[in-house]
């Protein structure tokens, strides 16, 4: 079975020098994204450039500014320009390049999978740099003939995921102003820096004899699905490692927030049922009534059988609390309900028995009936006091209504 095919990685990445702080910072490993690195593995190893680039680097464009800006002010003196003259010595030197979004620079970035490095000759050997080694012998010799001089530093990283080199090309040019010749940086002046397919055409190329081959050619799939009228395919963005990285942890730290969360929910909901159930208990035991005071009936028993219930204000007790009101109140009626449809009864049952002792009495002599009446008016009275519903209402005894005479 044959081997897979590892592609060979190119990336470019715009450069301002104000950048070079911060690179040389993570160069160091004293700044930038640290989070990546092993610390048990080799420190990064410098491959192109002196220790003091980027003091050199700086110190180069600083005298690009200063000889265009001295060649800028002689030409304005020449052709008598004063006021402009006088102008721009205010105003001092400009930086010697064309603003971009990019940059004037560019770090670049060499690397394969890290399949490709931890492959070995021989199945006896765990671990090998042989194949760093063939990438990095490659990768320099690539560098140097496209960029020349203008590569000013390239570094191996030998203590991340996978091994990589970096690279910075600080693209020197010589355009006419001012009447002379003034040095410039160009990005655009290195044809693989200007055509990126051309670069990834050149890389795959001169990694293929160490097994590497050209990444997918992307933006060709994209240029064919147009012209076909078919719907291109979508160009992933590179993300950078640090971007990446920061995401992930931010989406970590949310999802680990979410789940904090949940769990503080669930204890306080466990922390609510708790206080209900003890407010039940205690209920029930006759300890507090519905509304959380201490029944009387508790204050002569020393030994109760439940625990208190919560004494603060917790979201279980109030919510105990107005479910026993409720149903209290709600029992309460209830009962109240019963207690009057059992005095109607009750009430329409001796009703109907005075009406039977009236119809008797309509038989007895005027004397009897009289006597009657007087004992059946104090009988109501007596009555009606006990029927609630009554009051207010006018006595049947004292308005004479039914009376066997």
């Amino acid at each position: 079975m044959a081997s897979k095919k590892h592609p060979v990685v190119l990336r470019y990445e715009g450069m301002d020098p104000s950048d070079i702080v911060g690179y040389e910072a993570h160069r160091y490993r004293k700044g930038g994204d640290l989070g990546h690195i092993d610390r048990n593995k080799p420190k990064p190893r410098r491959l192109i450039g002196s220790e003091t680039w980027a003091e050199e680097a700086r110190a180069e464009i600083e005298l690009m500014k200063v000889e265009t800006f001295a060649a800028e002010l002689e030409d304005l003196d020449r052709r008598n320009r004063r006021k402009d003259l006088e102008k721009r010595r205010i105003e001092g030197p400009r930086d010697p390049w064309r603003a971009s979004r990019h940059g004037p620079m560019r770090e670049l970035i060499l690397t394969a999978n890290k399949d490709w490095f931890a492959q070995t000759e021989s199945s006896d050997v765990e671990f090998s740099t042989s194949q760093e080694e063939l990438f990095e012998e490659r990768a320099v010799a690539w560098l140097r003939d496209n960029f020349g001089d203008d590569v000013i530093h390239a570094r191996a990283d030998l203590d991340e995921q996978a091994y990589h080199i970096h690279a910075v090309i600080m693209p020197r040019a010589t355009v006419r102003k001012y009447g002379t010749e003034c040095r410039v940086l160009q990005p655009s002046i290195h044809p693989l820096i200007k055509d990126y397919e051309a670069a990834q055409d050149s890389v795959g190329e001169w990694f293929s004899e160490i097994g590497l081959v050209r990444g997918e050619k992307r933006k060709q799939a994209i240029r064919d699905a147009l012209n076909d009228g078919r719907t291109p395919p979508i160009n992933p963005r590179h993300v950078r490692p640090a971007e990446w990285r920061a995401k992930e942890e931010k989406r970590l730290a949310e999802k680990a927030a979410e789940v904090e969360t949940r769990e503080r929910d669930v204890v306080e909901r466990e922390d609510d049922a708790g206080s209900v159930l003890a407010f039940a208990d205690a209920v029930a035991a006759g300890e507090i009534d519905t509304d959380g005071r201490p029944a009387k009936s508790a204050k002569a028993n020393r030994n109760p059988q439940t625990p208190p219930p919560v004494k603060k204000a917790t979201l279980g007790f109030a919510a105990a609390r107005k479910a026993f009101r409720a149903v209290a109140k709600r029992l309460g009626a209830r009962a109240e309900e019963k207690a009057q449809e059992r005095i109607a009864s009750e009430v329409a049952e001796i009703r109907a028995a005075d009406e039977i002792i009236l119809e008797i009495a309509r038989a007895f002599p005027q004397a009897q009936r009289e006597r009657i009446a007087k004992i059946r008016r104090t009988l109501t009275a007596k009555i009606m006091a006990l029927d609630p519903r009554a009051k207010g209402r006018p006595d049947a005894s004292k308005s004479g209504d039914g009376d066997p005479r």
